[in-house]
């Protein structure tokens, strides 16, 4: 059976549109700028690993992951490691159960570190990764609900805000170390990361996604992402290759938190609207998002994780 008709088949089973808008519909484009603004806030100092305002950020991740309903990992909502002997790096962990007894997982992390203040300046770091951590925030939010009223998910769902990604991936190499679920029962790892600018489209069209890895996941989630950003309420041009490149997405994919996750053998996605002339820089501020089309964006997440939770 042909792959594209073979997900065709599949999608009244795992997206009941109408009992899926509820959820959606707790996503708003206010709540989200709120959100953004305050991680890329000078209170927080650029959210350098270490730092009074990397912990100001951490301790608001806490606090929405516990409002939410999230089940703290381990007993604790932070994973603490020490980085080279003197930087403390802190993962922030929270799990939404399956809503029946599954011993299978998703993945879906975002890192919430930044530059911090490079001399005077502070490097607010709003689309890197700011925007990954708000639509962090909004998806554990959605699954909570979910849970909630008893309709899913159908696997647990770990979200984890990793710390040190500008420490060379500290955070997620250490909670891939330190994972004690066998790899095989992890479906997939789903890494959300610079997702908020209309800067750099593949196309004319400026409104766009990249996920770069889709081909690590089995062949049954394979040519969704596909069917999802071409409906009407979602459409958006999507990319799979990074502009084509062979190199660059190699170069992009191995630069960020789900790819140790890949090097130990779990699939996994990386979504991102890519890199641009503000990246790393103090102009990487909230005046350069999107955020209606980070709300779309977090739709399509949504949805494909959703999917992803359905039996293979």
């Amino acid at each position: 059976m042909p792959l594209l008709l073979a997900v065709l088949l599949l999608i009244p089973a795992i997206l009941p549109a109408q009992a899926l808008r509820k959820y959606e519909n707790l996503v708003r484009v206010d709540d989200q700028r709120n959100t953004l603004e305050w991680l890329a806030h000078e209170l927080t100092e650029g959210r350098a690993s270490g730092t009074n305002g990397n912990t100001f950020a951490e301790r608001f991740l806490v606090g929405e992951f516990r409002s939410m309903g999230l089940k703290p990992w381990h007993w604790n909502f932070t994973q603490t490691l020490c980085y080279k002997d003197s930087i403390m790096v802190r993962n922030v962990v929270g799990v939404v159960p399956a809503a029946e007894p599954s011993d299978e997982y998703i993945v879906v992390g975002a890192h919430y570190d930044h530059l911090g203040k490079l001399g005077h300046s502070i490097y607010a770091g709003a689309d890197d990764n700011a925007s990954g951590v708000t639509v962090l925030l909004s998806l554990a939010k959605m699954f909570a609900a979910m849970l909630a009223d008893g309709a899913g998910p159908r696997k647990n769902i770990i979200f984890v805000a990793f710390d040190g990604k500008e420490l060379d991936l500290a955070g997620s190499r250490h909670f891939v170390r330190e994972l004690d679920i066998p790899h095989e029962k992890v479906t997939a790892m789903v890494n959300i990361d610079m997702i908020g600018t209309n800067l750099v489209p593949p196309r004319r069209n400026p409104e766009y996604l990249f996920a770069i890895g889709e081909n690590t996941l089995p062949e049954s989630y394979r040519g969704y992402l596909s069917y999802l950003c071409a409906r009407t309420l979602y459409r958006m041009d999507l990319d799979l290759t990074f502009y084509g490149s062979r190199e660059f997405s190699r170069m992009m994919y191995e630069t960020s938190d789900q790819h140790p996750f890949a090097r130990a053998g779990i699939p996994a996605v990386l979504f991102t609207s890519a890199f641009h002339q503000h990246t790393y820089k103090k102009t990487d501020t909230p005046a350069i998002i999107d955020y209606p089309l980070l709300r779309k964006r977090t739709l399509v997440i949504f949805n494909f994780v959703n999917r992803l939770c359905a039996d293979n």
